[in-house]
């Protein structure tokens, strides 16, 4: 596998590394009993690998563990999809399931990339094993665009939170959570400690938002709508448009340092 030079970017420590160890596919399929449809969709998944572990031995970051949390390491893989496929996010979060650790998924998709984070929780109903709890995925990106530079300048591992592993892993997947403004914006929101939070939020209401006009437009286009519904889906989506400026124009604020 070629491509992205994604130790360049993570300067993980080199006792983390893993050797790019090739993990056959068919394992995945008996260790997580994968029906016939999830077997059919990690077929657009060409090679994985074991990049890294992030734990106490390969790191010094001590482990996390409370009620209904269990972080004795965070597994680092990357996954190259099929030629011509595309279909990351459900690819991901497949892949994610397989494994019962946190996992952070390097993608290369042809010339793109992408970094998913599944965070992972106690599970309720049996006794020692874990569920994903939530992902958190950058989306596909050109990694060598310009304005992707600060946001892969963020993942670096000297610039995440260290305290535990749950501390490095919720800071490293609230960069990718960040970096999903940057196709809109611009650029990758950054702000002071003092306003992390604030930003946060806004920008996942950013999200929320962008998601909303996008599926207005695709109502739109919609060949069996009539112009009344299209004139009525037009004013909605132009108030959300609305609504979305005034969140940039906060979050703008907030990465200058103006926030109220």
């Amino acid at each position: 596998m070629s491509g992205v030079d994604w130790n360049g970017i993570l300067h993980l420590p080199d006792a983390a590394l893993a050797g790019d160890r090739r993990i056959p596919k068919t394992v995945l399929v008996k260790q997580v009993m994968l029906a016939k449809t999830e077997q059919k969709r990690l077929d657009k998944v060409a090679r994985l690998e074991h990049f890294a572990t992030v734990q106490k031995s390969t790191t010094r970051i001590p482990p996390y563990e409370d009620d209904g949390r269990n972080v004795q390491s965070i597994v680092f893989l990357r996954c190259e999809m099929a030629a011509g496929t595309m279909a990351v996010a459900e690819s991901a979060e497949l892949v994610h399931k397989c494994f019962p650790n946190p996992t952070v998924l390097l993608v290369e998709a042809n010339d793109r990339a992408c970094v998913s984070v599944a965070l992972t929780r106690k599970s309720q109903a049996e006794q020692g094993a874990t569920v994903v709890d939530r992902i958190e995925s950058t989306g596909v990106f050109d990694p060598g665009s310009p304005e992707y530079a600060d946001f892969l300048g963020a993942l670096a591992f000297g610039r995440l939170s260290q305290g535990d592993l749950w501390e490095y892993l919720l800071d490293l997947s609230r960069a990718v959570a960040l970096s999903r403004a940057i196709g809109g914006l611009g650029f990758y929101p950054a702000c002071p400690a003092r306003d992390r939070e604030k930003l946060i939020v806004l920008t996942s209401r950013y999200d929320e938002l962008g998601a909303s006009v996008k599926r207005l437009k695709e109502q739109r286009r919609s060949k069996d709508i009539t112009l009344n519904e299209s004139a009525k889906l037009r004013m909605e989506m132009k108030e959300e448009e609305r609504r979305l400026r005034a969140v940039a124009d906060e979050i703008k604020e907030v990465c200058n340092g103006r926030s109220r």
